[in-house]
């Protein structure tokens, strides 16, 4: 007879593991579950060696198939990986995380069955900023998908209207804030951040924090730094600071040496406590394609600094909890020097905006009241 489980055991599927915003959040639920065993399965392009210091899990596989770009060959053959794992690890409950491992992992524990389903969402796979084929895709097989899941938990209200918009079942969503490491208050007005920069005081810090690859547009930062030198606010001229790793940080700063503003920005690396900088910046930028619910701006609303971002989901929903900034039709340059300009170019308005549900317990709550009932009902079973 079988060795009786007194613990709950928890599956994890991510696609990949590093850094970002939606590996923090599976942090965020292995705290919220204590009493649970977690087991974590990744994709091949992940730092298992940061998943085991952070999570602690009961096991870790790699599934080497389990790619980010679409793949059938790879895709089949992770998903019969997934089948296989699913089968030899008991489980009561099966959480999937980012969009390939989400649809993958998913329909894997569709075919085993006998456990509760929840898809974790930090942005969506579909809508403006993807490729047609891929929007087309991906919306498809959520809203097949969207009838075998149990539940979702959600960065944001814009990214649940994103689903609900394809038919997935409002009562299945919970938004659930993703704390990300960042939600700290800082340790200085960012005066000594400015001065271990060697940014000087009368140049007003226009920052990027975030990785530094394709869907944030990172290059153009470039074009936003001449244009704002070009015609600089009341106040002095503009310093660039980017704080972020990833596959653009060579491109960013051979552009900058080559259109001869190396001397009017400062390229940081990984940053791991950014709440200083954040404070010392006069605003923050974020251009990115697609987000769910952007924890930068989060922090740039924590410290009181106005944000100028594109048309992500996520932006304008901050603004409408009280922070300060604003959004600009993606793509469009001109708009986010000029509102830039006219941010740097008055004192930083006070700013009244509620992030009580962004605090390490209104987030573990969340997660326990979505998660525990689905792990205690199979558990019963």
């Amino acid at each position: 007879m079988p060795e009786a489980r007194t613990r709950p055991q928890v599956i994890h599927v991510a696609t990949r593991y590093l850094r970002g915003g939606s590996e923090a959040r599976i942090q965020d639920i292995v705290r919220a579950l204590p009493e649970a065993d977690h087991h974590l399965i990744v994709g091949p392009d992940s730092d298992v060696d940061l998943a085991r210091e952070r999570l602690a899990p009961a096991s870790l596989n790699v599934v080497r198939s389990l790619v980010r770009e679409p793949n059938p060959p790879s895709d089949v053959s992770a998903f019969l990986r997934l089948v296989s794992l699913f089968r030899r690890i008991p489980h009561e409950l099966l959480i999937t995380h980012q969009s390939k491992a989400g649809i993958l992992g998913r329909s894997a524990e569709r075919w085993v069955g006998g456990a509760a389903v929840v898809h974790s969402l930090s942005m969506a796979s579909f809508g403006p900023g993807y490729p047609r084929w891929q929007d087309y895709l991906f919306r498809t097989l959520e809203a097949r998908l969207g009838r075998v899941t149990d539940g979702y938990t959600a960065v944001g209200a814009d990214l649940v209207g994103r689903y609900t918009s394809i038919g997935v079942a409002a009562h299945k969503f919970h938004v659930v804030r993703s704390d990300a490491g960042l939600f700290r208050p800082p340790t200085d007005d960012g005066a000594n951040a400015r001065e271990s920069m060697g940014v000087p005081p009368d140049r007003p810090i226009v920052l990027y924090l975030g990785s530094l690859e394709p869907r944030k547009n990172v290059l153009d930062l470039v074009d936003v730094l001449e244009r704002l030198l070009r015609g600089h606010p009341r106040g002095g001229k503009p310093f660039l600071v980017v704080a972020g790793q990833g596959p653009l940080e060579g491109p960013l700063k051979e552009a900058l040496h080559r259109r001869d503003l190396a001397g009017d920005s400062a390229l940081l690396g990984f940053v791991d406590r950014p709440a200083s900088l954040v404070a010392a910046a006069g605003a923050l930028v974020l251009l990115s394609r697609v987000e769910g619910l952007p924890q930068v701006l989060v922090q740039a609303a924590a410290a009181g600094t106005p944000f100028v971002s594109y048309e992500v989901d996520g932006a304008r929903e901050l603004l409408a909890l009280g922070a300060v900034g604003a959004v600009v039709a993606t793509g469009d340059l001109r708009a986010v020097s000029d509102a830039l300009a006219r941010v740097l170019a008055v004192n930083r308005p006070v700013a009244n905006v509620d992030l009580s549900s962004w605090s390490p317990e209104a987030i573990a709550e969340g997660y326990r009241r979505v998660l525990h009932p689905l792990v205690r009902s199979r558990a019963g079973s």
